[in-house]
């Protein structure tokens, strides 16, 4: 019996055994279908995940969250664009709380409005006498 393959194998002719079979696709799976959505497309790409570093280490987070942990502390600093961004967030989810007064801060607010009460009428008898 002889050891040698019905043909010669070499550049562009590959083993028999590895060549595709008769009907056998090399991509069964195909080419992947283009997404043409623009919302979906956005989707897609804010929840890819990047690693950052947070407090001195590593932490995971999506493009989304980076984005909104980013424009909430341009907020904290003082951006008047951010801060106008998260307002009406906060208060549309009643992130704020409301401020009820206890006994002293009503005691405080009586002092404050006794004091402009009198700078008030102050200046009015300084309009007043000119």
């Amino acid at each position: 019996m002889d050891d040698q393959p019905e043909y010669e194998v070499g550049f562009q002719k590959p083993p028999k055994h590895t060549q595709w079979k008769p009907g056998q696709s090399g991509n069964p799976n195909g080419r992947p279908k283009k997404i043409k959505d623009f919302d979906k497309l956005i989707d897609i790409e804010l929840s890819k995940e990047l690693r950052i570093t947070e407090g001195g280490h590593q932490v995971t987070l999506t493009k989304r969250e980076v984005i909104i942990k980013t424009l909430i502390n341009d907020a904290l600093k003082g951006d008047l664009r951010a801060m106008k961004m998260v307002l009406p967030f906060i208060v549309q989810h009643h992130a704020v709380e409301g401020f009820v007064p206890n006994a002293a801060d009503q005691e405080a607010l009586n002092q404050l409005i006794k004091q402009f009460g009198s700078i008030e009428a102050t200046q009015t008898q300084e309009t007043e006498n000119e």
